[in-house]
C-alpha cells in the first residue's frame, strides 16, 4: 500500500513539472515583479523588495519614490 502511495506522489510530482516547464520561450518572457502587501488590491507600489506603501496614483507613486530615495526604481501596478 505504500509502495502504491508513492508511486502516485512521484506521478503526481513528474506530471506537475513536465506541464509547468514547456521551454525557454515561456521562461524569457517572464517578468518579476514584488507588491508586497499591494498584491491584488489594484494599487500602485515601488518595484522594490522592500515594503513600500501601496499607492491609488502611479504619479503619487512615483512622487513618494523620489522624496524616500527611490530614484532608480519605477512604479508597478498591482493587481
Amino acid at each position: 500500500m505504500k509502495r502504491n502511495r508513492y508511486i502516485l506522489i512521484v506521478f503526481l510530482i513528474v506530471t506537475l513539472f513536465n506541464n509547468s516547464c514547456s521551454g525557454d520561450a515561456f521562461v524569457g518572457d517572464i517578468d518579476l515583479h514584488f507588491c508586497g502587501k499591494c498584491a491584488g488590491t489594484g494599487k500602485w507600489t515601488v518595484d522594490s523588495f522592500d515594503f513600500t506603501p501601496c499607492h491609488t496614483t502611479k504619479a503619487e507613486c512615483l512622487d513618494w519614490a523620489k522624496r524616500n530615495g527611490y530614484y532608480d526604481k519605477d512604479c508597478i501596478l498591482c493587481n
